[in-house]
């Protein structure tokens, strides 16, 4: 905000993975997964490669993944891992994305008893604050869609 101190101005979260999460919004309330597809056999990933991991071939382009799936596997995670910020327990989610990629994350605003596999869900956007400092993450979530 113009004439307001650096210390007063909102700080606006950056993506906690450019390489998988492309923010479409000036204030991180929106964003995409973003992956890569073989331009030869079609298969598509999520998150940066190299070379296909079907065919090998290094014949790739950037993809949006888009922020709808289905819910394929969960978990309920009683035992965090070292550093955890959210609560506990939690649902970890393994969700299938249309073109076929499946991307973990923590699924929220659902009941446990509510958990389906094969139930439709939609990435959505949270602030985390950095460990260190800094500007806050943004980081994909689940919910039902």
């Amino acid at each position: 905000m113009p004439g307001m101190p650096d210390s007063k101005r909102p700080v606006i979260p950056i993506s906690i993975d450019p390489t998988r999460l492309k923010l479409t919004s000036d204030d991180a309330s929106t964003g995409t997964l973003i992956g890569f597809r073989c331009k030869d056999c079609d298969t598509t990933v999520f998150g940066t490669a190299v070379f296909c991991q079907s065919c090998t071939s290094r014949n790739l382009e950037a993809v949006e993944l888009g922020v709808k799936g289905i819910l394929f596997s969960y978990t309920i995670v009683r035992i965090p891992p070292a550093g955890w910020p959210g609560d506990v327990p939690y649902v970890l989610g393994q969700v299938e994305l249309p073109q076929g990629p499946q991307v973990l994350a923590e699924v929220i605003d659902c009941e446990y008893d509510d958990l389906e596999i094969g139930m439709d869900v939609e990435m959505t956007l949270q602030a985390v604050p950095a460990e260190s400092g800094g500007p806050d993450k943004a980081v994909y979530k689940w919910r039902p869609s």
